[in-house]
């Protein structure tokens, strides 16, 4: 589902079956957790793919009779889980190429940005996994340390400790001495 797909702009927002909040999450939530997951894993299509996934199988589970509280939430923490998932078989397969003899490729972005936005991006791409979902889903999405503690399915106490380190990390990744807060 993507936000200029056609038809959704021509769906009433307030249609039976719950298709009023898809819709509604498409256009206002979509692309904003489309554009944390894509930091957190360093590709907008498989955070794309990911939250597609998410969101066709919430339609299927409403279907199904399974009531689901919170649409976001539930997004959230299903295109998480897919892209974990994703990350477990590209490194089975890396394992697997390695074995073979052969290298696999580093994807590469032709685009550059301003210098600091990129040594920031570099600095969130060398975040270990559990840094980068806490930063995508703390300061992208504007969730709370007890909302990203639900959506990683860690304690609070947890999502502390991995934002300090991230901002350490990125502190040193673009050039500040001091702590990053934002």
């Amino acid at each position: 589902m993507n936000v200029g797909a056609p038809g959704v702009a021509d769906v009433p927002a307030g249609t039976d079956d719950g298709e009023g909040l898809l819709v509604e999450f498409v256009r206002g939530e979509y692309p904003v957790l489309v554009a944390a997951l894509g930091l957190v894993c360093g590709s907008r299509p498989a955070a794309e793919d990911a939250v597609q996934e998410a969101l066709a199988r919430a339609v299927v589970a409403e279907r199904r009779g399974k009531h689901i509280e919170s649409l976001p939430a539930w997004v959230r923490v299903v295109a998480l889980n897919l892209l974990r998932n994703r990350w477990r078989s590209l490194a089975r397969e890396r394992v697997a190429l390695h074995r073979l003899g052969r290298s696999a490729a580093a994807d590469g972005d032709g685009e550059r940005a301003r210098e600091d936005l990129l040594d920031l991006r570099n600095g969130i791409a060398g975040l270990p996994r559990r840094q980068r979902e806490a930063v995508a889903l703390h300061y992208r999405l504007g969730l709370n340390v007890a909302e990203t503690a639900v959506a990683m399915g860690v304690t609070d106490g947890t999502v502390k400790t991995l934002l300090s380190r991230a901002r350490q990390v990125l502190a040193t990744a673009v050039g500040d001495q001091e702590d990053i807060r934002a």
